[in-house]
């Protein structure tokens, strides 16, 4: 796996990239994570694909601007295959990537060609965050880190596999963290926030011309599966596949199904 830092709208990105593969297959990671949250995925698609994992900007090892959009993002993967001299690509995003793929898919498919989507949400009018704490009972600008991250673990797994966490069986840290762990400083992660505050992808649905999946899990309280339902029916053509017994960490919590799934999409 070879790491390498490009030249991206004027910035720097940096990426990991297996170099081996004739299909390549981009990994974008979700809030406040890095390209080593997404290894997990990596690992599972390494022996058929080339495998892209970024840090989008402001995250991990790559420029971090002061302000930045949903569509500098979206930029920033368009210039990322064009520096790699890529004709096309596969792209996965994962929450906020999805948020991130699909905007950049709704710019221009022609340099994509399977777009899948996992745990993703039309919209972000409404903070996923901000929900589950007034659900909770608890004030945003009170709680403190445990709190939140007791919130936050709870709306993001199946009740078995909160069992599992909580007896320490199953090890949600290395997808939540990644193995890098570069953690946000507060104007870093309020530059995140801004980033995300109201994007709206709904109304350029009809632009999105390239092969599509979108992915749900049952207990997913952060992005719940109808959400994802109803981007995929805004999509022509898009397919939507729901994964029982799992919620937002989908991906540690049914990795054989997910594979399988994304498996048999990207090859058709």
């Amino acid at each position: 796996m070879m790491k390498k830092f490009l030249d991206v709208n004027g910035i720097e990105i940096c990426i990991d990239d297996t170099e081996e593969g004739e299909t390549a297959l981009l990994l974008i990671h979700g809030l406040t994570g890095d390209k080593s949250t997404m290894y997990p995925v990596r690992d599972m698609f390494k022996d058929d694909y080339r495998i892209i994992t970024i840090d989008t900007r402001g995250h991990g090892e790559s420029t971090h601007p002061k302000e930045y959009t949903i569509d500098d993002h979206a930029d920033d993967i368009h210039g990322i295959i064009k520096e790699l001299n890529l004709e096309k690509v596969d792209i996965l995003g994962y929450s906020m990537g999805s948020y991130i793929a699909l905007r950049a898919a709704e710019a221009k498919c022609d340099d994509i060609d399977h777009l899948v989507l996992l745990c993703t949400k039309p919209n972000g009018k409404t903070s996923s965050v901000a929900r589950l704490l007034k659900e909770a009972n608890l004030d945003i600008t009170q709680v403190t880190p445990e709190e939140m991250m007791q919130v936050i673990i709870k709306a993001s797994v199946a009740p078995q596999s909160l069992e599992k966490v909580e007896s320490g069986e199953l090890d949600i840290l290395k997808l939540l963290n990644g193995e890098e762990a570069y953690e946000l400083n507060a104007e870093e992660k309020a530059a995140e926030d801004a980033s995300l505050a109201n994007f709206d992808n709904s109304n350029d649905y009809d632009k999105v011309t390239c092969k599509t999946l979108v992915i749900g899990a049952e207990y997913d309280g952060i992005n719940p599966p109808e959400l994802g339902r109803e981007v995929a029916d805004g999509i022509d053509g898009a397919r939507f596949e729901l994964i029982n017994d799992a919620g937002h960490l989908v991906i540690i919590e049914q990795p054989e199904e997910f594979q399988n799934i994304v498996n048999d999409f990207l090859k058709d």
